[in-house]
């Protein structure tokens, strides 16, 4: 009976940090959030590059929720997208 309490113990264990790594922080709205920041840089520097200002700024403090903040973010990314292809199509005339 010991070694069924201990082996008990340790799946439960096991089990309890597995269910930990796997839950991402902030659940799947983490990774858009991170995606649509990592995206802003990208773009940002790739406008700046162009010779433009670019304003980065984007209304999240008012984003109660993640999923709020991650669909500021991605306006934003969409925004910076327009302004980068405007630039580019000025470049080619």
């Amino acid at each position: 009976m010991k070694i069924f309490t201990k082996s008990a113990l340790i799946l439960l264990a096991a089990s309890s940090m597995a269910t930990t790594a796997f839950a991402a922080q902030g659940d799947g709205t983490y990774g858009s959030i991170s995606r649509s920041e990592s995206q802003i840089n990208a773009l940002t520097s790739q406008i700046e590059h162009l010779g433009q200002s670019v304003d980065t700024s984007a209304d999240v403090n008012a984003a109660l929720s993640p999923t709020a903040k991650a669909a500021a973010l991605n306006a934003k990314v969409s925004d910076l997208r327009l302004q980068l292809s405007a630039l580019q199509a000025q470049r080619s005339e």
